[in-house]
């Protein structure tokens, strides 16, 4: 088997990024546009985040020198200054996290999440946030998430409490 690198992503990466962004949605979802129309709108748009210089983005990958075979994006987004306790005034937000069908159950996903969770606890986050998959709640359990009592969500007029 080839060595399996874990890197972070750059402005070359993002059209396979982007039709793994597809391939990602696609599994579980119906799509309603094309792949290369959603190429069009999603290349340029990682291009702009996934730079070394962003503050706010970080991409990493999993690569074996031939093919992508994973990859989980973080975006840091601030609070709103705090006077009590010290508290860390930074969220991070991990998305688009995955690893390509045929390479799951051997520990590249606690990879890559762990590279994640590092580079957010160096930048002092509050809290990590993302929404789980049923298949990988137990990963994200493994790597000390937990199910949260206080977060309401609103999604398309429907107030639901998670």
């Amino acid at each position: 088997m080839a060595r399996i690198r874990l890197r972070l992503a750059g402005p070359k990466d993002c059209s396979a990024l982007a039709q793994m962004r597809y391939r990602f949605r696609a599994e579980t979802e119906s799509v309603t546009e094309t792949k290369s129309r959603f190429g069009r709108r999603c290349v340029p748009w990682m291009r702009k985040r996934f730079r070394p210089q962003s503050y706010r983005w970080r991409c990493w990958l999993l690569d074996d020198g031939k093919k992508l075979l994973g990859h989980v994006c973080v975006e840091l987004f601030e609070k709103v200054p705090n006077p009590v306790n010290d508290e860390p005034e930074l969220h991070a937000y991990i998305t688009n996290f995955y690893v390509v069908p045929e390479m799951r159950s051997q520990g590249l996903g606690e990879r890559l999440l762990n590279k994640a969770l590092l580079w957010c606890r160096a930048r002092g986050t509050d809290a990590v946030i993302l929404w789980a998959t049923p298949g990988s709640k137990a990963l994200y359990r493994r790597c000390g998430f937990v199910e949260p009592i206080d977060l309401f969500e609103l999604r398309n007029g429907a107030v639901r409490q998670h």
